[in-house]
């Protein structure tokens, strides 16, 4: 679980979701979403007459990854062939490396032969090479720069495999399992595919089904229409703000974008994920009385849309570099300066290959005996590419608690591309004296097992500020989620003890969680503070007023959480339990974090109050 994230994604590929337009305060959550924004998509079968089914793939020929010459007639010799498409970039494509090499390794005995084929153009030899070793692939990696065999077998994703029977006929294409698909993983697949496709047709028996869809790096041809926007002058400075962030080398995206020929290797998948607004990341409903509210809205504007589509779809002309932006440079370490105190976590920790991992906590054990101010914290995992989110918690020393209240003690937090807090000048947030840090850790596998020790920077003051930054959550324990409700809400709310200066939200469930609204209730009526008609697990977003707003004693904060506990749901990991509230990601909560300031209130002041369920 995530309680905040201050510096918003500029973009990452872990990418399916996004904005619809603003929803009436007093409207529940729409159950359905045709504009298909912020759905979690998986495997689904299908029944194209273009896909080829029972026809004989074209032979081709080319050369591998250790320049020998490669023929698919000669190579298959009369055998079953599985084609499987991958790539070193593309999230889901490792993290199906494994499944492939099990698979390989379950048949290539019973005489069925792997081919993998990379058609990323920058993807590069060595970590082709890197990759196809670590994974222990036998078959043939062959790296496909001009997209002449994906185009030759009509593939739509990084992610697509082939089966071929003793004759080349094509008898399966698609995924390869339900375990990973945009925006969710499963801890082990429920159907899959290729393995079930492959042993009926060893004991030839009909294959069924024979296609279906495969979630993964879209695959798009280069087209050759001309058109008059140019690179430097109309798209560079566009990939520059919303974009490098995190797509850049050293970066926690899975690929850079800081090239037009790094652009142009992943068009498939970057217009895909912009025309149905996934990236840049940004979930907040659009709000006609009050735009511009959000200080870290990282969302395309149409036009803005449209300029990068249009280009990655024409000839991709560069024009003059004079006409575009300066480079962005990044710090190699420390965005936030050399920080006060810097501490990591007492042990690495393994993290597997592939399925799920729960969540770790570790102590950091710390030596101040006075109050100090965070001005700016900054996380920085050593292996960003499996960190899901990290959370860091201020617990008493000597205490022997090792997991945390989620709602109390929080500090800091840490998810892809959000990795920072710099408190403005005149705020700050309190680390208490003769405390130690309790650390959160949620790790995602992608393909291969690595290690990862996240080390914490804070820029520290030992003078109080003129206001104390704080967070509250308003949260409801008692949340219980009906097994297959499609639309589930649960409500907490807050009756504010005192006036406060809001200045930002962090709404937060798991992967049941389907949309969530901050509504604030006055003698007056109801104004939402905030709308996410589509939430998603796998995007913890801060959202920060560029404004504060005040909130006077006695008002409401109400907090409402829609949930899909279904079959729809393809990352729900039970959908025939009645789900209450839990720690872990296969359980449930209910939290809207606030944060705020006393305008009055001498900093280090504790206050009480606490969030209650409305009945």
């Amino acid at each position: 679980m995530i309680q905040r994230v201050f510096l918003v994604a500029s973009a990452s590929l872990l990418a399916n979701f996004l904005l619809v337009g603003l929803i009436a305060a007093q409207n529940p959550s729409p159950e359905s979403d045709e504009s298909g924004l912020g759905r979690k998509v998986a495997p689904m079968v299908v029944d194209s007459p273009a896909a080829s089914i029972g026809k004989p793939v074209v032979n081709f020929k080319a050369t591998d990854i250790l320049g020998h010459g490669f023929d698919l007639r000669r190579y298959a010799a009369g055998s079953p062939v599985v084609i499987a498409l991958t790539s070193t970039t593309c999230p889901l494509c490792q993290k199906y490396g494994p499944t492939l090499a099990e698979l390989e390794k379950t048949f290539l005995p019973r005489g069925v032969k792997f081919v993998f084929i990379n058609s990323i153009a920058t993807d590069t030899l060595e970590e082709a090479k890197q990759a196809s070793q670590e994974l222990g692939w036998q078959g043939p990696l062959l790296l496909d720069r001009n997209q002449e065999l994906v185009n030759g077998l009509s593939a739509e994703s990084t992610t697509e495999v082939f089966l071929l029977d003793q004759e080349l006929k094509l008898c399966y294409r698609g995924a390869v399992d339900d375990q990973y698909g945009l925006g969710y993983t499963k801890s082990q697949p429920q159907t899959e595919y290729l393995k079930t496709a492959i042993e009926q047709l060893l004991s030839e028996q009909p294959v069924s089904p024979k296609q279906t869809t495969a979630p993964g790096c879209r695959i798009m041809p280069v087209s050759t229409v001309e058109r008059s926007l140019e690179y430097h002058r109309d798209v560079a400075r566009i990939v520059q703000n919303h974009c490098v962030e995190c797509h850049r080398d050293g970066g926690v995206a899975p690929f850079p974008l800081e090239t037009p020929e790094q652009l142009v290797a992943h068009a498939g998948m970057i217009v895909e994920v912009i025309a149905n607004r996934s990236m840049p990341p940004w979930f907040a409903a659009a709000d006609q009385d009050r735009p511009h509210r959000w200080i870290n809205d990282a969302g395309l504007s149409e036009r803005e849309q449209q300029v990068v589509i249009k280009w990655l779809e024409s000839a991709h002309a560069l024009g003059e570099p004079a006409v575009g932006p300066v480079p962005r440079v990044f710090e190699s370490r420390w965005t936030i300066g050399t920080p006060t105190l810097e501490v990591r976590l007492p042990q690495r920790n393994r993290i597997r290959s592939s399925g799920y991992m729960d969540y770790l906590h570790q102590r950091i054990a710390l030596t101040h005996n006075e109050d100090q101010w965070i001005q700016a914290v900054e996380i920085r995992p050593t292996a960003p590419e499996v960190v899901h989110h990290v959370l860091v918690y201020a617990i008493p020393r000597g205490s022997d608690e090792v997991e945390i209240d989620e709602r109390s003690h929080f500090l800091a937090a840490y998810a892809p591309g959000n990795n920072r807090q710099v408190f403005g000048a005149g705020f700050a947030k309190k680390l208490p004296a003769n405390h130690d840090l309790i650390v959160q850790l949620h790790y995602t596998p992608i393909g291969r097992a690595t290690f990862d020790q996240t080390e914490i920077g804070f820029q520290l003051s030992e003078v109080p500020p003129q206001h104390e930054i704080k967070v509250y959550g308003v949260s409801n324990t008692d949340i219980q989620i009906p097994a297959g409700a499609a639309n589930h809400p649960e409500v907490a709310t807050l009756k504010v003890p005192r006036s406060a200066y809001l200045t930002a939200f962090f709404p937060h469930m798991h992967l049941r969680g389907k949309s969530f609204r901050f509504d604030h209730q006055t003698n007056e009526g109801t104004r939402p503070l905030l709308d996410v008609p589509r939430y998603d697990f796998n995007w913890q977003l801060e959202y920060r007023l560029l404004n504060p707003q005040l909130i006077s004693r006695g008002d409401q904060i109400v907090v409402t959480g829609w949930f899909d506990n279904s079959t729809g749901n393809p990352s729900n990991p039970e959908p025939t339990k009645t789900v209450r509230w839990g720690d872990q990601t296969d359980e449930e909560m209910l939290i809207g974090y606030v944060e705020y300031y006393y305008a009055d209130t001498e900093p280090g002041k504790i206050e009480r109050s606490r969030a209650t369920k409305r009945d």
